[in-house]
């Protein structure tokens, strides 16, 4: 402000650029303000639920490990009831999904065999954690095997080497082709899971004793 004569029109430049700009100036500093805020109170928000949905996921599988046996007439006990409860008021978090997980095993266990797939088939639809997805590959294989329908359970283990559930695909894989009868194609696919797991260094005592009793396959 060189140009100005005096400290005077100083004082009335500011006070006249403040007059027509001081609003504004308030404003974006009361929504910057607000924005901070706000998001702050969207994370603890978020805090929060996520804390309630953990909470409500640790009643579950207390109910589930308990078998609901002292509580089985209780609304608060009964696996179905809670896993409701986190699917309603959860329906965007991961303990949804484990929700469903613990429905599709009570049916299973009812052999309700196709409302298990349809949840375990949604599961696998909604969820982006490839550890899950492995897990409910696995289910989903189990409950076609359990139906008979062999080819579509092997179907859910097909992948390959680089794949993390290589070794439990094949090892199932195997089982499941026992089960249908095709000793042979047994046999590799435990023989697979066997070379996978030394690679890896993981346990082969099982899969050799599966494998040493189709020795004749």
């Amino acid at each position: 402000m060189d140009y100005l004569r005096s400290e005077d029109e100083q004082v009335a430049v500011l006070k006249r650029w403040w007059k027509e700009n001081g609003n504004s100036l308030l404003i974006g500093v009361g929504l910057a303000l607000a924005a901070i805020f706000g998001w702050k109170a969207y994370q603890q928000h978020i805090k929060d639920q996520k804390e309630q949905a953990s909470a409500l996921y640790d009643q579950l599988a207390q109910a589930v490990v308990a078998d609901q046996s002292a509580e089985a007439d209780s609304a608060e006990g009964n696996v179905e009831f809670l896993a409701g409860e986190l699917k309603e008021k959860f329906p965007d978090s991961i303990y949804a999904l484990y929700a469903s997980l613990f429905e599709a095993k009570k049916l299973v266990e009812e052999k309700k065999y196709s409302e298990a797939e349809s949840l375990l088939t949604e599961v696998k639809t909604k969820s982006d954690d490839s550890a899950l997805s492995g897990v409910v590959n696995t289910r989903l294989a189990r409950v076609k095997a359990a139906q008979e329908d062999y080819d579509s359970a092997v179907g859910y283990l097909n992948t390959g080497k680089d794949d993390p559930f290589y070794v439990t695909y094949e090892e199932l894989k195997g089982d499941i082709l026992k089960m249908k009868g095709s000793r042979a194609e047994a046999k590799a696919a435990y023989q697979n899971a066997l070379d996978q797991a030394k690679a890896l260094n993981q346990p082969t005592q099982i899969l050799e004793i599966k494998i040493d009793d189709l020795a004749d396959a």
